[in-house]
């Protein structure tokens, strides 16, 4: 467990670490670690998911190399720690902080873009090791600051505009689905909390982006209700096997990270791949990976933070709405 803590693969995981361990410091220094009571709803799900997470090692096909990935559990540490220290003067300098980060990667996208990364086989990536990195932060990036721009721009509008613009383009630009689909429903949402009529705008700007943009993006839009594109049947046929991992393991799953090594065994005989890294669905994935009470405790988390927000918002305005 020890030589786990700090194996190099995990990625990401170790910096959010030295951030959450530097913020835990900071919080039980100011005496806030009691955190907010709405923040406390979304404890139970955490817990139990960590739980489930370790009886899925503890039963897993390989146990030693599960037990190597459970201090992947500490980024969930963020979640309370983020409620209990976030306030209007730190989401300030978080927002300033993430319109910057998401306006880098972005340019650096679209200059990516113009050199030649341009198709499905060379996509941009910024920075960052894969496209789907790439997407995923800048998702996250363009729906902070679009927030932040619709429901308290004050005076930043200079600083907030640049990321929303750049970022949004870049994702269009990265041929990376998912996330777009991301991207939609973040728009929706937005909407629906900032001003519903702009919901009858969606049709238009829809189709301003389908003169817009190249052919190639559009054709790879269209693609997404294409189930004779191998890569949709590809994760159709994941998962169908996915299903089958659940139903031999509903308790446990194969655990944790067996899924990709466990996938021959359960591949369908027309699927177009023999290996998969992952399902490509995060509910398939942690129901075979971590079993049906893993499952069980995210849809919890998800339904109790959004259950949590929703209640709040009506009572809220500026810069507390858009942090919610």
């Amino acid at each position: 467990m020890g030589a786990a803590a700090t194996s190099t693969r995990l990625g990401i995981a170790n910096p959010l670490l030295v951030i959450g361990g530097i913020a835990a410091w900071r919080a039980w220094r100011a005496g806030e670690l009691r955190g907010r009571p709405h923040a406390r709803r979304l404890l139970p799900p955490l817990v139990l998911f960590a739980a489930a997470s370790l009886a899925s090692a503890v039963f897993s096909l390989d146990p030693l190399d599960s037990f190597d990935k459970l201090p992947r559990l500490a980024v969930l540490l963020l979640v309370p720690l983020s409620a209990a220290l976030i306030d209007e003067v730190w989401w300030r300098r978080l927002v300033a902080s993430v319109a910057v980060a998401t306006t880098i990667l972005a340019v650096w996208g679209l200059v990516q873009y113009a050199q030649g990364f341009n198709d499905l086989e060379h996509r941009i990536t910024g920075p960052l090791s894969h496209y789907m990195l790439f997407a995923g932060w800048v998702l996250l990036g363009v729906v902070v600051v679009l927030a932040e721009l619709l429901l308290n721009p004050g005076r930043r509008i200079w600083l907030l505009l640049p990321p929303a613009v750049l970022g949004t383009v870049a994702l269009l630009l990265s041929y990376t689905r998912n996330a777009w689909v991301g991207l939609a429903a973040a728009l929706l949402l937005l909407a629906a909390v900032w001003s519903r009529r702009l919901l009858l705008l969606y049709p238009v700007a829809a189709l301003a982006l389908w003169l817009v943009f190249p052919h190639p993006v559009l054709d790879r839009v269209v693609s997404v209700f294409d189930l004779k594109q191998a890569s949709n049947y590809d994760r159709v046929c994941m998962t169908l096997s996915g299903f089958q991992m659940i139903r031999d393991n509903p308790i446990t799953g194969v655990g944790l990270d067996m899924v990709a090594r466990m996938y021959p065994l359960y591949r369908r005989d027309d699927a177009p791949r023999w290996r998969v890294p992952h399902l490509h669905n995060n509910v398939m994935q942690i129901a075979a990976e971590r079993g049906l009470p893993a499952l069980a405790a995210y849809l919890w988390l998800i339904g109790a933070f959004l259950a949590t927000t929703w209640r709040a918002l009506p009572r809220l305005s500026g810069r507390g709405r858009a942090a919610v």
